[in-house]
C-alpha cells in the first residue's frame, strides 16, 4: 500500500516559496466494546480498593479475615483480584478499537473464577453473590468483545497516524 504521487512540474522549489501547510490527522478507530470495558474496570476497581481498606492487609491471614464490602463479604485476597482484574479491563478500554483479546481472556477468566466460587464456595471463602457478580461480568465481557463493532474513520488501509504535508 504505497502512496504515490505525481510530478507535476521537475522545477526547482524556493524554500521561501511554500504555498501551504496542513496537517493531516486519521481518528484511531474506536469501539463501543471499550465503554464496556471501562464500566467494568471501573466498577471491579472501586469495589476492590475499598474492601481492601476495610479488611486491611494482615500478611498472616489474607484469607481469614472478612468484611462486608460494598456488595458481598471479602477477604483481601478477593480485594487485590478484583483491583487486578480491573486495572486489566481498564486498560483493555483505553486501547484504540477495543483489546478484544484483553477483554475476551479476562471474561473467561471472570466466568471461569464465578463458577468456581458457585461449585466450591467454601474452599474459595466466598459467597455465591460474588460467583454470580463474576459471571455477569465476565458475560457481559464476552459479549460485548464478540459482537461490538469497531468504527474506523477515514480511510482504513493505511492505519491512523498524524503527518505533516507541504506544499508548494
Amino acid at each position: 500500500m504505497v502512496r504515490r504521487r505525481a510530478v507535476v512540474d521537475e522545477g526547482p522549489v524556493a524554500e521561501s516559496g511554500v504555498a501551504t501547510r496542513r496537517t493531516v490527522v486519521e481518528r484511531p478507530p474506536w469501539s463501543p466494546a471499550q465503554l464496556v470495558a471501562l464500566v467494568i474496570g471501573i466498577i471491579s476497581t472501586v469495589i476492590g480498593v475499598i474492601a481492601l481498606i476495610n479488611t486491611g492487609v494482615h500478611p498472616h491471614a489474607m484469607d481469614v479475615v472478612r468484611t462486608d464490602g460494598p456488595l458481598w463479604q471479602h477477604t483481601a485476597w478477593l480485594a487485590i483480584g478484583e483491583i487486578v482484574f480491573g486495572l486489566i479491563m481498564i486498560g483493555a478500554g483505553v486501547v484504540p478499537g477495543g483489546a478484544r483479546g484483553s477483554m475476551t481472556f479476562m471474561g473467561i477468566l471472570a466466568l471461569a473464577f464465578g463458577i468456581a466460587v458457585l461449585v466450591a464456595p467454601n474452599d474459595l471463602r466466598a459467597e455465591d453473590t460474588t460467583g454470580w457478580a463474576f459471571i455477569i461480568a465476565g458475560g457481559v465481557s464476552l459479549l460485548a468483545a464478540a459482537v461490538s463493532p469497531v468504527f474506523f474513520s477515514g480511510d482504513r488501509r493505511y492505519g491512523y497516524s498524524r503527518r505533516r504535508e507541504v506544499t508548494a
